[in-house]
């Protein structure tokens, strides 16, 4: 694995900044701490599978890794680098449950937060990734499907200010990751066809 590149997206400022104004350090801890390891997850299986990490970048709702030719990997080996974040936090939801320490259920919360946060069938999330390993022809659907959910809950959230303001920023970001997908849909269908071909 060669020139890693782990950083934080900027998107994750405001609820550092959230979780500190509002006095929630440990919380802010045990958010951050949680994505890494599912994060890590993704990376353990991947390393696993003999794909080349180019990066891995932390957001608000697990990560991006980005690797090479990903898409040239079987159905099956894609499915199982997709899982492993989720199966990573199934293990921590685990251990929250079954392990009694202090914080423990805001732990369990968080676990079960970003679970079911990643499995939504939305795309760039882990759910929409499987439906996308598994269907890859019907990505500009996806795409058009996922953005246009993430506008609607970003919608609803707004009706839950402040409360709903992490949220509101999860789908908004993920509302523009869909736009910024679905303009580049083209180079990346070709590019994925290419690369499947060579």
């Amino acid at each position: 694995m060669s020139k890693q590149v782990f950083r934080v997206h900027p998107i994750m400022i405001p609820f550092f900044l959230f979780f500190y104004l509002s006095g929630e350090i440990a919380m802010y801890a045990l958010v951050f701490g949680s994505l890494l390891a599912h994060e890590l997850g993704h990376l353990i299986v991947a390393i696993c599978m003999g794909a080349k990490i180019q990066s891995c970048t932390i957001l608000p709702y697990g990560g991006e890794i980005k690797m090479e030719q990903f898409s040239r990997l079987s159905k099956s080996m894609q499915v199982c680098v997709i899982l492993g974040g989720p199966f990573c936090t199934i293990l921590l939801l685990l251990f929250g449950v079954f392990v009694d320490f202090p914080q423990a259920n805001i732990f369990i919360m968080i676990q079960f937060l970003i679970l079911s946060l990643n499995l939504l069938p939305i795309f760039p999330l882990d759910g929409g990734r499987i439906l996308h390993s598994i269907f890859p022809g019907r990505y500009e659907g996806l795409i058009g499907y996922s953005g246009s959910v993430c506008v609607l809950i970003f919608i609803i959230s707004c009706f839950y200010f402040p409360e709903g303001l992490p949220i509101s920023l999860i789908f908004l970001f993920l509302a523009f990751q869909n736009l910024s997908y679905w303009r580049f849909r083209k180079y990346k269908l070709a590019f994925d066809w290419v690369t499947k071909s060579a």
